[in-house]
């Protein structure tokens, strides 16, 4: 809508500014969406941390309440905290796509 109106008005040299500097940085945007999601990643895992476990200890203060193990694999987020994310995560979109008060 800015660049039409920019064309009606005249200003057809801005106009093609914009455009081509709005090409170029699509350009450079997918190129690292094309590398976050098709290629494959040039690194490789510490094998340190496949081994990691830590030794947790659950306390009131005065008395151990339990002794547990964490490992890496084990490690998940839970069910209710997923879902106030994904919750959170769809207000926010609502109010991009939707910018009304």
């Amino acid at each position: 809508m800015i660049l039409s109106a920019a064309l009606d008005n005249g200003y057809i040299f801005m106009s093609l500014v914009a455009i081509l500097t709005s090409v170029i940085s699509a350009v450079y945007y997918l190129a690292i969406i094309k590398q976050i999601f098709f290629e494959k990643p040039s690194y490789k895992l510490n094998p340190v941390l496949n081994d990691l476990s830590l030794n947790c200890v659950i306390s009131n203060g005065k008395t151990i309440l339990k002794k547990t193990m964490l490992k890496v694999n084990n490690i998940v987020i839970s069910s209710s905290l997923s879902v106030i994310i994904s919750i959170l995560t769809l207000i926010i979109l609502l109010f991009i796509f939707i910018p009304q008060e």
